[in-house]
């Protein structure tokens, strides 16, 4: 079995005979949809270009890369159409106009090279470049142009990701200040790429109105950012939530017992794993389950992060891969105001119409942890209202990392030093060195808000452990007559409780 952990390329995937996971019953289905314009929202990394790049390689007439997929065996006709792939990633953000030079310079490279011709226009204005390079491929082929976009909100989210305090600021209050302004800044930026990006999906929707469109489809992370993007091009049609839908990202439990079961059972007989953690393939499973699985778009199946999964099963480590890919920056803010919520994430509800009616300028915490992959289906939607969950050990790890960050005086990473020696009393069932170890971790943190109490106390250690990279940790384990604060497993045949409790003395009296 070849992986490729680094090809968002479909058509180097399978010339390369790399795994494929066949998505291509879920394209012709939307190919069979009455409607032809279609927008979809999933977290990062999970594998929304390799579909474009799947799309781009059916309507660029690539029939023999089909071979044994579900698309092929419905004899689809493969008829080749002009393909718009645009990407708006890197796509300049730092203002309106940069961002509107940058759509329209992206368009014109598209319209060289796929018609020889130039598109460029005086004003630098891509709604007008893009009714150019579609009517001239329109007249050269005879065949409305398809048009595929990745990453539709990155403008937005690199924008609202610039937030940061500044290394100047002398005071709490400064500081505060200071990232008040930055943030309002970003916002305004944020406002203005939404209205801009609007511009260019609203003449794809005149363009479609005209029956000068075949076939589109949108992708991206976030949907707050919908609202004010596709206020004037509603006729996209959102599948994100669709049931019929939900597993054309990712990797099911079918799917990998079907592609990837096999393979590594013959990975640990080949002696593949001999040198590693893992001493059999039942243990290995059950514990790539723990770590990745658990996502769901419909509150049925379960779907694992293909990123995590493919590169523990190619490297035969167990790492944080989605995390370490990069995370946004600017849900470190909504930690810090919402501290309280930030701590009670195990299951949370959320009405559906939050997801629907958000905006860059008021953005909502848990709706924005469900889009960006924090949050997931715990079950199906009921009521208008959606129940969430953390889906897995490696996301839970990365959102208690990421909420300590936030709320920590200091660095993470000064304190790790403190996890190694802590997890080494611990082995030893040295108490005492355990005991002076936290009594000196306590001593330098300028911690929290105050009022969390507790609970401050309980995420921090929770996250210590998780930094001292202890996998088997349990929080609120419930027992007999009640819970248990923290539990933590060494080994096969070690536990560790912890009860927190928190020490208000009374003052005296003089």
């Amino acid at each position: 079995m070849k992986i490729t952990t680094s090809s968002i390329s479909f058509n180097k995937i399978r010339k390369n005979n790399f795994l494929y996971i066949d998505k291509t019953a879920f394209i012709k289905k939307l190919l069979n949809d009455e409607d032809n314009l279609f927008i979809l929202q999933r977290p990062r990394r999970f594998g929304k270009s390799l579909l474009l790049s799947t799309m781009f390689s059916i309507f660029n007439g690539e029939a023999e890369l089909f071979d044994g997929l579900d698309l092929n065996s419905s004899n689809y006709d493969f008829v080749k159409s002009p393909v718009l792939k645009l990407s708006f990633m890197t796509t300049p953000w730092q203002s309106n106009m940069q961002l509107e030079w940058g759509i329209y310079n992206q368009l014109c490279e598209v319209g060289k090279k796929l018609t020889g011709l130039s598109i460029e226009n005086e004003m630098k204005d891509h709604p007008t470049a893009l009714r150019c390079l579609v009517d001239i491929l329109k007249d050269k082929t005879g065949i409305e142009p398809v048009i595929l976009v990745d990453e539709y909100d990155g403008p937005i989210l690199n924008s609202l990701d610039q937030t940061k305090t500044s290394d100047d600021a002398k005071t709490a209050k400064e500081s505060q200040t200071t990232e008040d302004t930055q943030t309002a800044k970003a916002v305004n930026t944020a406002m203005n790429n939404a209205k801009e990006l609007g511009r260019f999906f609203a003449t794809i929707k005149e363009l479609n109105q005209d029956d000068l469109i075949r076939f589109a489809f949108v992708t991206g992370v976030s949907k707050f950012s919908m609202t004010s993007i596709f206020s004037g091009a509603n006729v996209f049609a959102d599948i994100s939530e669709n049931i019929d839908y939900a597993n054309i990202c990712g990797i099911t439990i079918d799917e990998f017992d079907k592609h990837l079961k096999i393979p590594i059972m013959k990975m640990f007989d080949d002696g593949l794993f001999n040198n590693t953690e893992f001493k059999d393939f039942e243990t290995f499973i059950e514990s790539l389950t723990d770590m990745y699985d658990g996502y769901s778009w419909d509150g049925f199946d379960r779907i694992f992060n293909p990123m995590s999964l493919l590169n523990t099963v190619k490297n035969r480590q167990f790492k944080a891969y989605w995390f370490r890919s990069g995370t946004p920056t600017f849900l470190n803010r909504f930690v810090k105001s919402q501290p309280d919520i930030a701590l009670n994430l195990e299951q949370v509800e959320m009405g559906a119409n939050e997801l629907d009616n958000q905006t860059a300028e008021d953005l909502s915490f848990v709706p924005l942890l469900y889009q960006t992959g924090y949050l997931t289906l715990a079950h199906p939607l009921e009521k208008n209202t959606y129940i969430l969950k953390i889906p897995n050990i490696e996301v839970k790890n990365a959102l208690y990392h990421l909420i300590t960050k936030a709320l920590v005086g200091k660095k993470l990473g000064n304190y790790k030093a403190f996890g190694k020696k802590i997890i080494h009393a611990f082995r030893e069932n040295n108490m005492e060195e355990l005991q002076n170890n936290l009594t000196t971790l306590i001593n330098q943190l300028q911690l929290f808000p105050s009022e969390l109490g507790e609970r401050a106390f309980h995420l921090f250690i929770l996250t210590f452990l998780i930094s001292a990279d202890v996998e088997k940790i349990y929080s609120e384990l419930p027992i007999e007559g009640g819970r248990v604060d923290i539990c933590f497993t060494l080994d096969e045949r070690k536990a560790f409780l912890l009860e927190l409790k928190e020490f208000n003395p009374k003052p005296q009296t003089i």
